[in-house]
């Protein structure tokens, strides 16, 4: 327990720069209101490296053990099935991805029904456990020159790999958990450098395999084919599968240092108290509550705590600070709020926020670990805040959430907008009208009632089929999946790759060497040293370190670019990319202009990082409800797996298999096929994905993200014109006149079929 006390205590202490007392929001508002006070608490912090390293430890364990198949697959041909002709690789791949994919849908859903910390570390248990089976997998009795054996090690390796991929599946855990706990303003940032973890895992990989090979050297001879360079092969493999334990007892150590996600607790177990209380508990740092100034230390008198009151006047965004001693004439119970009959001479109303027992000696009010006291008559909860005759909390116009949370009392005005202008792309008048706010706001309400069985039939239907939020979840899953098939079909055959990039001659066929000398460009006269030498130098430089500059790049972005038209924008960069490399790979195949297709290629890894691959992860966990959202991001997720085992089979279907002849050109004709998944990627993206940002007021921000709380409202947030789909979409690229036409007829037609 000590242990676990000294971390949380280390882990709680933001990492990223932040204000708390520009972003924390009043707390003296509506008890009621949890998940406000939930959100305001997580908004008031920066990035957080406790939240970062449980979500970034699982994740950089999956990568790890995912990819470490292109290091161990060589070793695994050289030392057992060292033939022409055969298929295990690939078929150790499809059995890997397709665990991976069973096991995103199967956590994703089970994380939604039972909660994130119910599932917290059954995964990792499963990756160690795994792990530990297949790098103790062995033939048995045998003989290594008649390859007769007493098992087969070829199938324990398949189905332990397939189980390593259920445990690898439960990548919407790290995606769902970063988004429910980070700040809104650092949400994607968080959920990038988490990201960042994919390819520094291959990195890992490959890293640990060079170290093996280095340390066994000393001990085998790897200059020949001796059977004491098989000992040491067969050891080395082993050593790298094994490894991928410890990384994995790390994320279950700091997975223990959270609790259920506050969002979770409040919006599916509807415990608002206990949310706010965990949520107070994880963000609460050793010294005491200094990163969220704003919240009460425990027996703080609550009218010693300055609040924010709304000024309206000319500069409609003007907070003033105010706390008893700055008006003497005023009830320290009382919080002042703007009259909305008389807002140009700033006249404020005192609204009470509790019984008064005595005019002359007010009640002590003192904070308690979550609740009020109230006194000699001690409630459980403060009062709510009393509301004007005329003011309720539907009959104002709807404002969506953003990175400063909204204050209780900016929900008294008639006129929100006076305290904070509607953020483009919602500020238009029209866009929402009277009607429609009073719906949002019902909307909103009817969002956080949904009963505990959220997984029943009406619901399900009534927010993906009636509400028109089924778009979101193919939007993801398309674009998911037509990205994995070029992602995973240029990077899961690594060897077989990068022998075809790095190579200005022929290379030698299967039977004129070896089997294992046909996936490296070391040619005739090698050894297995310098196949996996080669092999772990060639994929560092052309796919590590390109993947990982790109995803550091986008760390620094996220917040300046706008997502959805970056995810748009960076498929098509892809396809142009791609076409280019397919065609100068068919060009410089075995010449000495390789060079060109090798820069070419580590371009196109900068991309898939900077772009599709690592938005593709990022926004399912933003735009779906939380009851919904590791569902979905599972669902999404298992559809990126299954483009990367239809592609395995393409390899294996190819012209008969030409893909794996080393001297074939077939993989520059796949590639250009690759661009053209990516124009679709394009197409989905711009049709079915929603913007999850608005503008910001801020000028040192361009963008400003939308809380998940708005996001999670779906489609029925957005103006008709702002709706996903390909009718809404294909209508603003029509002229003025035609688009209100068919504007006015969606409003009174179009429903829940509309594509």
């Amino acid at each position: 327990m000590a242990v676990l006390s000294t971390l949380r205590s280390l882990f709680r202490r933001p990492l990223w720069p932040h204000d708390p007392a520009g972003e924390a929001a009043d707390h003296e508002g509506d008890p009621e209101d949890y998940i406000e006070q939930v959100r305001a608490v997580i908004d008031s912090h920066g990035f957080d490296l406790q939240i970062f390293l449980v979500a970034a430890s699982g994740f950089l364990t999956d990568s790890y053990n995912l990819f470490a198949s292109n290091v161990i697959l060589p070793c695994l041909t050289f030392v057992y099935w060292n033939t022409c002709g055969h298929t295990k690789e690939i078929w150790i791949n499809i059995t890997t991805l397709f665990g991976s994919a069973v096991g995103m849908l199967v956590f994703g859903y089970l994380a939604d029904r039972y909660g994130r910390r119910s599932l917290y570390g059954i995964e990792l248990y499963i990756v160690i456990f795994s792990t530990l089976l297949i790098a103790q997998a062995s033939a048995g009795y045998g003989d290594f020159e008649s390859g007769e054996h007493s098992m087969s090690i070829y199938a324990m390796l398949l189905a332990w790999r397939f189980m390593m991929g259920v445990g690898i599946g439960a990548e919407p855990l790290s995606a769902c958990i970063t988004a429910e706990w980070a700040s809104t303003k650092e949400r994607g940032r968080m959920m990038c450098a988490v990201f960042l973890m994919q390819p520094l895992g291959q990195l890992l990989a490959w890293g640990v395999g060079l170290a093996s090979l280095e340390i066994l050297s000393q001990s085998h001879d790897f200059t020949s084919d001796s059977t004491d360079a098989k000992i040491g092969i067969d050891k080395l493999w082993r050593w790298v599968i094994g490894l991928g334990a410890v990384p994995a007892v790390l994320a279950i150590l700091f997975r223990l240092t959270i609790p259920e996600s506050g969002r979770y607790t409040y919006d599916v177990q509807k415990d608002g108290p206990r949310a706010l209380q965990d949520t107070l508990d994880v963000f609460h740092s050793a010294s005491g509550r200094t990163s969220h100034q704003r919240l009460p230390e425990d027996g703080t008198e609550m009218q010693e705590i300055p609040s924010q009151v709304p000024c309206l006047s000319a500069d409609s965004q003007a907070i003033i600070e105010h706390t008893g001693q700055d008006d003497r004439s005023r009830s320290p119970r009382s919080h002042a709020v703007a009259d909305p009959a008389d807002t140009q001479t700033e006249h404020w109303q005192h609204i009470s926020l509790g019984p008064v027992a005595d005019d002359d000696e007010p009640e002590d009010h003192t904070y308690r670990s979550g609740s009020v006291s109230h006194g000699r008559n001690a409630s459980p909860r403060l009062t709510a805040l009393q509301l004007p005759d005329g003011i309720s909390s539907h009959n104002v116009a709807f404002v969506p959430y953003s990175d400063t949370p909204l204050s209780p009392f900016q929900t008294l005005a008639t006129d929100p907008s006076a305290v904070r202008p509607p953020m483009h792309p919602y500020d238009a008048a029209d866009d929402i009208s009277e009607d429609e706010s009073e719906d949002l706001n019902q909307l909103q309400d009817r969002r956080m009632s949904v009963p505990k069985d959220h997984f029943q039939r009406s619901e399900l239907m009534e927010y993906f089929w009636h509400e028109g939020n089924w778009r979101y979840l193919a939007g993801t899953s398309m674009t998911w999946f037509l990205l994995d098939i070029a992602f995973y079909g240029l990077g899961f055959n690594s060897p077989s790759t990068m022998a075809k990039l790095w190579t200005d001659g022929p290379m030698p066929t299967c039977g004129e060497v070896p089997a294992y000398l046909t996936v490296s460009s070391v040619g005739k006269g090698g050894n297995i040293y310098q196949v996996l030498y080669s092999n772990a130098r060639q994929s560092l430089l052309t796919t590590s370190i390109a993947s990982c500059v790109g995803s550091l790049a986008l760390i620094l972005a996220i917040n300046h670019i706008d997502r959805r038209v970056m995810l748009i924008w960076s498929f098509i960069a892809l396809a142009v990319l791609l076409l280019v490399t397919g065609i100068v790979f068919l060009q410089v195949f075995h010449t000495t202009g390789y060079a060109a297709t090798i820069v070419l290629y580590a371009l196109n890894q900068l991309v898939f990082s900077f772009g599709p691959n690592t938005l593709t992860f990022v926004i399912p966990a933003e735009i779906f409800p939380t009851r919904y959202r590791c569902t979905c991001h599972g669902i999404a997720a298992a559809s990126g797996k299954m483009g990367a085992v239809l592609v395995q089979f393409i390899f294996l279907a190819y012209e008969n298999r030409e893909l794996q002849q080393p001297n074939s050109r077939a993989l520059g004709k796949v590639i250009i096929i690759f661009s053209a998944f990516m124009i679709l990627g394009a197409l989905f993206a711009w049709a079915w994905i929603p913007a999850v940002q608005t503008k910001s007021d801020d000028p040192t921000e361009m963008l400003r993200n939308l809380d998940l709380e708005t996001l999670a409202l779906g489609e029925e947030r957005l103006p008709v014109e702002l709706k996903v789909g390909f009718r809404n979409k294909l209508s603003t690229l029509l002229p003025k006149g035609t688009m209100r036409k068919r504007t006015k007829c969606q409003k009174e037609f179009a429903g829940p079929l509309t594509v």
